[in-house]
């Protein structure tokens, strides 16, 4: 069987495990990664230069697919890298940069503290559940809930379970980040975990980035701090989350970024008009749809999660 394409696309990974990276919801390891490219086919995976300029002369095929990774996350670096360099392979690596320049990514350190200190997914979710149950933001996460169209959204993004979005429209929706921040931090009180231990490891350094850089690959935007809700964002905000990250990425590289992925799939008409002055020249979506027939398609590409294409292969 081959992988079916009628659009071209990139394909999104996150979380890679081994030995030494945890294993948690949706990581995969190198022999999967292997898999996964074969599967696709080598040959028809295009590195990034060439993908920006079919592109820009609108000559991507329908079968053309490209590889992108999110986050700057280590795991990455150590478990991908060398397969891709294996086979001959260059992606796009979206990088977000406030974790670079000492900041602390709260949307990162949340995710290894519902892996690591829970036996599943769903244990983190009914702690967290029964927090928000017990919180002044009750209702209005209630009320955000009973308003999603749960079904809709997971038929946009099928590797979400129910709980998934759940937790996903309290957190983006019902809750402000500091708001969020506040009952996750609770959580974590009663665990009694240290914020900082849980950051060893998880993202790369700045010799990384550059490593990556001078080997190829693209290195792309994804905001400065990783808002789970960029969109509701002023424009001056929004501007300011692109600027600094350009502006590291630009340092470190030796050249201006030109393609950028949205952070949990958040943007709207001013993230556009922010990315079109800053000279991003291609912009990725994390699913499989087109969200307008604007004449700014160069914004709005699609991707396909690689969780999905190894559903297929396990079915085959």
């Amino acid at each position: 069987m081959k992988y079916a394409a009628t659009i071209p696309h990139g394909i999104m990974f996150h979380h890679f495990h081994n030995d030494f990276h945890y294993r948690g919801q949706g990581s995969i390891d190198s022999a999967e990664f292997e898999k996964l490219l074969l599967f696709v086919g080598v040959e028809r995976i295009i590195n990034p230069e060439t993908w920006v300029e079919r592109l820009s002369n609108n000559s991507l095929k329908e079968d053309d697919v490209c590889l992108t990774f999110d986050d700057g996350l280590l795991c990455q670096f150590d478990i991908a890298l060398p397969i891709l360099k294996k086979y001959n392979l260059k992606a796009f690596w979206f990088v977000y940069s406030c974790v670079f320049e000492s900041g602390i990514g709260e949307f990162e350190i949340y995710r290894v503290f519902r892996t690591k200190y829970f036996n599943t997914i769903d244990d983190f979710y009914g702690e967290f559940l029964k927090l928000i149950n017990s919180s002044p933001y009750f209702k209005k996460s209630k009320n955000a809930v009973s308003e999603f169209d749960i079904d809709a959204y997971r038929k946009i993004f099928p590797f979400y379970s129910e709980n998934d979005v759940i937790f996903r429209v309290i957190r983006d929706r019902a809750l402000t980040k500091d708001e969020f921040n506040h009952v996750m931090e609770t959580l974590m009180g009663l665990y009694k975990i240290n914020k900082k231990n849980l950051c060893e490891n998880i993202w790369m350094h700045d010799d990384h980035i550059r490593q990556l850089s001078d080997q190829g690959h693209h290195i792309g935007l994804h905001s400065y701090t990783h808002p789970t809700a960029l969109s509701d964002l002023p424009y001056v905000e929004q501007e300011n989350e692109y600027l600094k990250n350009f502006s590291h990425l630009k340092k470190i590289c030796g050249k201006s970024p030109i393609s950028m992925a949205h952070p949990v799939n958040s943007y709207n008409e001013n993230t556009i008009k922010i990315l079109k002055k800053i000279g991003i020249e291609c912009g990725f979506q994390s699913n499989m749809q087109m969200r307008t027939k604007s004449t700014e398609i160069k914004y709005e590409l699609p991707r396909e999660d690689h969780t999905n294409i190894l559903k297929t292969i396990k079915n085959i």
